[in-house]
This record gives C-alpha cells, sequence and structure tokens, in this order.
C-alpha cells in the first residue's frame, strides 16, 4: 500500500542518516590498502612485491605471527593486487570495481572464511566443492582462512588433496597465530611468512602519524606508553588511541592514559624495584595499597613487574642487549640505574615468586593477600650466593691466608683490590684505594637501595667509634654500589673532609664500621666531584657573607693564636645567630 511503501522510504532515509553519522574506528579507518602501508613488516611485503613484479604467484601463503600485526591485512591487499584491473601488480588501482569489492568485503571471488566458527570436515567438503567454480569477474577465485590452525584434524585431512592439486584459478591464504598446530602436511605445501612484533619507535612514529591526521596533540611519553600496552599490535594501539581520544579531549598527557586505561605508571615500578631492592617493606605494603586505591588492575601490576623485571635480566646479562627491548633511548637510563640492584640469580627468583601470584589469584585467594605477601617475600629475599665462592673463600680462610687479592673476577665478598691500584671515577674525581685487609666471612651482596636507606644509621653507628668520621661523611654521598663496591664522592666544598677521611688509619676504621654494620665485605673507591655543591651550601649560599679567612684571622688575634696552636687550618665559615 502507499502507507507501506512511504514507511519504507522513511526506514531506508533513518538508515542511510544513521551510516553517514557513525563513528569509524580508527582501526578500521586506517587499515592499510596497499603494502607501503603496512607498518614494519617490510621482509613480507617486498617477497611478495616481487613475486608479482616477476609473476611468480604461489597457490597458497600462511602468514603467521601475533595478533594486530597486519596478516589478514596483507591477504587482501595481495587479493586485490592480483584481482585488479591492472594485476598482477604490486599497486593496486584501488578504484576498479574488483578492488572496490574486496575493500568492502563484498566480492564474490574472495571469501574470508573464519575457520573458528566452520571448523567441521562438513564445511571444508563445501569449500572442496566451491572451489570447481571460475571466477565471476577477476582473475582468481581467492579463499582467505582467519585463524586455521582452529580447523579440526578430519577438516585438515579434507583439505590436503585440494591444497596440494588446486585448480589454476584458486588461491589459499591461511592465517594463524599459532603455526605450531598447523600439520606438517599443510605447511609444506604453503610458502610461509612470520610476521614480526612491531616495535615500540614504530608504533610510536604510527600513532602520532594518525594522530596528527585525527587533530589529537599527545604527547611523546603517552605515545611509548600506548605503544608498549600494546604489546606490538598495530591494532591494539589503534583501539587505546580511540580510548584515550574520548577520554581527553584537547592533549593527551602519559597521566590521561595511565588514568584511562588504569595502566601501571613505569615510575610505580621504578619506586616499587627499588623498595624491594632496599628490603623496605613497610614502602612496599604502602604502594601494594596504593594499587587498589588507584584502582590499578592486579593481572596487569603482574604482567608489568614481570616484564620489568625481565628487561633488567636482559640488560644485566650484557649491556648491549637493549635493541632486544621495546624501549627508547628516554626509557634506558632508569633501567640501566636499578640493574646493579639484583645479581641475575636474585632476577630469576623474584620473576618466580612474581609468577606463582597469578597461580595464587586463579585460585580464588583474596588479591590484597596474595600481593602483600608476595611484595614482604620479595623484600625479605636473601641475595643469591654461589656455593662455589663461598667454598674458595672458606678453603682460604682454612689455609690460613686472606682471599686473593689479585684475582680478576669480582665475586660477592667485595670487587678484587690490588695494591696501588686507583680507579677513575667520572667528572675528574681523584680516587684512593681501600687498605687490604683481610675480612671476615660475609655472605651477603649489598645494593643502592639498602645502603642509601641504612646510610644514616650507619652513620650513627660510626659516631659511637669517631664522632669527627661521621661528621665528615655527611659531606659525601654514595653514587653508585657495583660488587659490594661504594662510590663515595664528596661534593666540592668537601675537599677538606675526603683528605681527612682518607688517612690510611681513618679509612681502616670507616671500613670496619661499614662491614660490621651491613655484615657485607663492602670497599670503598672515594672521590671528588668539583662540579657539584652540598645541598645545604647551595640553598645558604644566598643568605652567607663571602668572609676572607686571612682578613678574619688578622683581625682577630686570639683566633690566629688558636689556629697556630694546634696547627690547624679554616676549612669552612658558618655565620651562627641566636634565634
Amino acid at each position: 500500500s502507499r502507507r507501506e511503501a512511504k514507511y519504507d522510504f522513511a526506514a531506508v532515509d533513518f538508515c542511510l542518516y544513521w551510516q553517514s553519522m557513525s563513528y569509524l574506528v580508527l582501526a578500521r579507518k586506517y587499515r592499510p590498502q596497499t603494502f607501503e602501508d603496512v607498518v614494519a613488516q617490510e621482509h613480507v611485503t617486498m617477497t611478495l612485491r616481487n613475486a608479482l613484479k616477476n609473476d611468480r604467484i604461489g597457490s597458497a601463503y600462511l602468514f603467521c605471527g601475533p595478533r594486530g600485526t597486519g596478516k589478514t591485512t596483507i591477504a587482501r591487499i595481495l587479493a586485490k593486487c592480483v584481482n585488479c584491473v591492472e594485476g598482477p601488480t604490486d599497486r593496486p588501482c584501488g578504484v576498479c570495481a574488483s578492488c572496490k569489492e574486496i575493500t568492502s568485503g563484498t566480492s564474490l571471488d574472495v571469501l574470508e572464511i573464519d575457520a573458528a566458527s566452520n571448523t567441521g570436515v562438513d564445511d571444508i567438503r563445501t569449500l572442496r566443492e566451491n572451489v570447481r567454480y571460475l571466477p565471476t569477474s577477476g582473475k582468481k577465485r581467492i579463499y582467505i582462512i582467519d585463524e586455521v590452525h582452529r580447523l579440526s584434524g578430519s577438516a585438515f585431512d579434507a583439505l590436503l588433496k585440494t591444497l596440494e592439486e588446486p585448480p589454476s584459478h584458486v588461491m589459499f591464504m591461511f592465517a594463524t597465530t599459532e603455526p605450531l598446530k598447523v600439520p606438517e602436511t599443510i605447511l609444506s605445501r604453503t610458502q610461509r611468512f612470520d610476521f614480526r612484533r612491531v616495535s615500540v619507535d614504530d608504533l610510536s612514529g604510527h600513532l602520532k602519524a594518525i594522530a596528527d591526521k585525527e587533530g589529537l596533540t599527545i604527547d611523546l611519553p603517552a605515545l611509548n606508553l600506548l605503544a608498549r600496552k600494546a604489546d606490538g599490535s598495530v591494532r591494539d594501539s589503534l583501539s587505546l588511541l580511540d580510548q584515550i581520544a574520548a577520554f581527553a579531549v584537547d592533549s593527551i598527557g602519559e597521566d590521561d592514559v595511565v588514568k584511562a586505561l588504569g595502566l601501571v605508571d613505569r615510575q610505580f615500578l621504578l619506586d616499587y624495584t627499588t623498595a624491594v631492592a632496599g628490603a623496605d617493606r613497610v614502602k612496599v605494603l604502602q604502594m601494594t595499597s596504593r594499587i587498589f586505591e588507584q584502582g590499578i588492575d592486579v593481572a596487569d601490576f603482574i604482567q608489568e613487574l614481570l616484564e620489568h623485571f625481565r628487561i633488567l635480566m636482559v640488560l644485566g646479562s650484557d649491556p648491549n642487549t637493549a635493541d632486544m627491548l621495546n624501549l627508547n633511548d628516554s626509557e634506558l637510563p632508569a633501567y640501566k640505574e636499578q640493574v646493579d640492584y639484583f645479581s641475575i640469580g636474585d632476577l630469576l627468583r623474584l620473576m618466580k615468586i612474581v609468577s606463582e601470584v597469578n597461580s595464587d589469584l586463579r585460585s580464588g585467594l583474596d588479591e590484597r593477600l596474595v600481593l602483600e605477601v608476595a611484595g614482604v617475600k620479595m623484600a625479605e629475599l636473601e641475595r643469591t650466593v654461589r656455593l662455589e665462592e663461598i667454598l674458595e673463600r672458606l678453603q682460604q680462610q682454612g689455609a690460613g691466608g686472606a682471599p686473593d687479592d689479585t684475582s680478576d673476577s669480582p665475586g660477592l665478598f667485595g670487587p678484587p683490590q690490588k695494591k696501588n691500584d686507583q680507579k677513575v671515577v667520572e667528572q675528574g674525581a681523584e680516587t684512593v684505594p681501600a687498605p687490604s685487609e683481610e675480612s671476615p666471612l660475609y655472605t651477603r651482596a649489598i645494593n643502592l637501595p639498602q645502603l642509601t636507606n641504612s646510610w644514616d644509621g650507619f652513620l650513627n653507628y660510626l659516631r659511637n667509634s669517631s664522632r669527627m668520621l661521621a661528621s665528615q661523611l655527611r659531606m659525601a654521598e654514595v653514587r653508585a654500589v657495583k660488587n659490594n663496591e661504594i662510590d663515595l664522592i664528596f661534593y666540592a666544598s668537601g675537599e677538606a673532609s675526603m683528605e681527612l677521611v682518607k688517612k690510611p688509619d681513618n679509612l681502616a676504621m670507616i671500613l670496619r664500621a661499614l662491614r660490621e654494620h651491613f655484615k657485607a665485605n663492602l670497599t670503598l673507591k672515594i672521590g671528588i666531584d668539583r662540579e657539584k655543591e652540598h645541598p645545604t651550601d647551595l640553598s645558604d649560599m644566598k643568605k652567607r657573607e663571602k668572609i676572607d679567612p686571612e682578613k678574619l684571622l688578622s683581625g682577630s688575634p686570639r683566633l690566629k693564636m688558636l689556629v697556630e696552636k694546634v696547627n690547624g687550618e679554616i676549612i669552612g665559615i658558618k655565620k651562627i645567630t641566636d634565634k
């Protein structure tokens, strides 16, 4: 009737209006349409383009790799290259009927099959019957089977004969994330291409280009965090960018990404690792509480912490292995600073503790309890000691001799101390060797967080032996600790304090106190940084009056007599005011 016809036209108009107003997600909007648009898979695209140019197109291809790296996308592009009116070509026109139909997914000659929902042998038998038909308009009849590993064994058997002797007008393209589940009989009849995870730098650059096209303002740390969270998947990174764009309207920063996605901030992981390394149980528990207060996903935190320890393990094995990690140049220094906190054995044990948290969470235990127990266990973890080193040390002491000072291999008991061996410190600092003496059999390894957390306690302990030396050491900072060797650097204004500490008797007393307090065979490397002032000096510099010591002595005979009587010198002037 007229009324029904009017209603139908209104429905059509509404559908067209809704389609024009609907939002197209970035992953679909910016899906690559040519080989040049594919991100970081040049080893695949170059081979396929050369095959197209030289007319060496195969009958079956297998695309393997992680999700979101372009397997199905390249299969569609290859299909366009084959069926384009100008094809076979490595640059499809994109405007012919065949190219448009393949792009929109309506081509009768390019059939996409989801193996996850078509796993049975009957589905493959139907496919075998259909391959006999010639293409309708294109040059090839192309079957793209996604997640091909989900096919049943009988389905693979049914596909085998067709795959071995396919008709000349048929091409097969398989995509899978688990190639090990594909039978060898299928693998041997296909050309296999392995797709790589996209690096953080490549993903960041791709996201930046798309953000510029979309008019989004996003800073580099936010891009790097999105790229790292995507774990090498271009599709996942675009989905995350879509989500962030809806959260932060004007500009997107790293904090916006953390809040919107409930991610773990990189600085949080660094601080948590420092607390674990410093055996700071209280801080570990406080940071665990923050995980729940801020709504951080526990599973995400566990995964990120495991990845954090993995990065430290890789860098600790060899500093030149940084290219194996998905990190940019701005992130590496923070990780390299923590490399010396743990030995490789310590990191393996820490990773085992974190891995066990996943199984505990699956068993239904309380998340907070599991994280608190794991955190305290990691903070209380005794450092790894190699049995060979202990036996060697016992044999040396049993023979009545001191440890071998000529050994070139640093052990758990501190670095080797060669006589008159002076090391060089950065920034022109001067160094002195620690006095060589036989040390007790301590098996503890000390890292920087442990030392800095207990440094004030050590200075209080040293005050019992020498108040003067304890006060002089406050003019220095602990710059680094490696292999139980403390890099102690005095500030520019602490040269007199350094010379006092370097005296053999004083240095021996400090070393003895260090070893007794920390129960570790520690050694010292002392230097001075002439470019860095003491923090107190910097804060009081504007308040102080510049007083010439010589002028002060000439104006005060009593002070001059005191200095001459003790054969001393003025090393600093401090103005004291009564309050």
